[in-house]
């Protein structure tokens, strides 16, 4: 069916509230299901996805009561309901699946809440779902792992053989009431967390809530492919060759570890860096026209050299190395790339120092500042008031989503150190 095409139960103005809700662009309906494609393509969602018409009416129903999806994360919170619904993803196999759930067990006492399955597990056709379920002691409040309600249906594929919508796991907290919009969300997201640690901790078993992402996350790479395969001529010590593969084999879209990896690199380097500069400055002295071995003055000039570098910070060691290892063209050839102003004042990574190409301070200067800068907020999550002014940086943010181009930067910079100390 052509675009704008409705089913018989709901109206243009209907489909329309849907594919604002969630930025879809309706495409068709058909059988039971509205069919949508994503108004702006994300780089991992490229497939179409359908809402069931029952889920639809719920959705809508929701929404007038003032039902609205989460800021941070992938879900939704219901205040009249005093429910809150989290996507959940979990992140290696865990104790919890197969015949292994049989053996759990659960706090799961009598409660206030309607509940559509009760643990261990879910069987829905030739699929199991795990149930976990925990009730607080009083029967108010509780915590449950199963399939996913009619809210988060809308984020899913049509499975067009089974003629079913797909379902997955998600993470739901029952209230004991009607709570603030604010309150309700807060709360839950405490309990959420609580639960989840404790899941991975107690019984081996690692879920992660889903972030919410605005807008697609722009990959751009900053360097050009290099189509011949040589022998190698770049010697790389062990160390450095391990720190260097490990973005390779982190989890997709852990930045901040991939940042990190790189910036170890660049801190393997640092010493025999900060040694060389430091006997650069001393040859200085010692080739100035007006040195004399016999004068205290020329002699405090060497030892004020060695003092200046011995006290040098780890962001001033930073630059020396940048300044020592890395062209200028480099740098320059990079931010000439279209990073969609990431790099910019109004990109999206608070806290660090934009990149101007034209400014007075040099590149090298400038990106040290903003490369040590992440490394704080990124290692810094701690109650510190050193660090108060800039928030941590934590893994799974919208920040750390977006951090990819901050890869790229200081992954060149670990290229260009590599090959200038082989």
């Amino acid at each position: 069916m052509s675009e704008g095409r409705v089913s018989s139960e709901f109206s243009e103005d209907q489909i329309s509230r849907i594919a604002n809700i969630f930025n879809l662009k309706h495409v068709d309906t058909t059988g039971d299901f509205l069919l949508f494609v994503y108004a702006e393509k994300y780089p991992i969602r490229h497939r179409d996805v359908a809402i069931p018409l029952s889920s639809a009416i719920e959705i809508l129903e929701a929404v007038d009561r003032n039902a609205e999806r989460m800021e941070e994360f992938e879900g939704w919170v219901d205040p009249e309901r005093g429910f809150v619904e989290f996507d959940i993803r979990m992140q290696a196999i865990g104790a919890i699946r197969g015949v292994a759930i049989e053996k759990f067990t659960f706090e799961s006492r009598a409660c206030i809440h309607a509940h559509q399955c009760s643990p261990p597990s879910e069987s829905v056709g030739d699929m199991v779902y795990p149930v976990l379920r925990v009730t607080s002691s009083d029967g108010s409040t509780c915590i449950e792992i199963s399939r996913n309600s009619p809210l988060s249906v809308p984020l899913l594929p049509l499975n067009l053989d089974a003629r079913q919508s797909r379902t997955v796991t998600t993470l739901k907290v029952f209230l004991g009431g009607a709570a603030g919009r604010a309150d309700c969300e807060r709360r839950a997201l405490d309990l959420a967390n609580s639960f989840l640690f404790e899941l991975n901790t107690r019984n081996r078993t690692s879920y992660a809530l889903r972030p919410r992402l605005q807008q697609p996350v722009r990959r751009t790479r900053a360097s050009e492919i290099e189509y011949s395969v040589r022998f190698p001529k770049t010697s790389v010590p062990k160390q450095v060759a391990a720190l260097f593969s490990a973005p390779s084999d982190a989890m997709r879209g852990s930045h901040t570890s991939s940042f990190l990896s790189y910036y170890q690199i660049l801190e393997h380097y640092l010493p025999a860096i900060h040694k060389r500069e430091t006997v650069r400055k001393v040859r200085r002295v010692l080739r100035s026209l007006d040195f004399d071995e016999e004068k205290d003055s020329s002699i405090l000039k060497i030892l004020g050299s060695v003092e200046r570098a011995h006290g040098a910070s780890e962001g001033e060691q930073l630059k020396a190395l940048i300044e020592e290892c890395v062209p200028d063209e480099k740098l320059r050839s990079f931010f000439e790339f279209d990073h969609g102003g990431h790099f910019g004042k109004k990109g999206p990574i608070s806290w660090v120092s934009a990149i101007h190409l034209n400014s007075g301070e040099s590149l090298a200067s400038q990106v040290s500042k903003r490369v040590y800068a992440l490394r704080n907020r990124i290692v810094h999550a701690k109650d510190d008031s050193r660090y108060a002014e800039a928030s941590v940086l934590l893994p799974g943010s919208h920040e750390a989503m977006r951090l990819y181009p901050d890869v790229e930067l200081v992954r060149t910079l670990a290229i260009e150190v590599i090959v200038d100390n082989r």
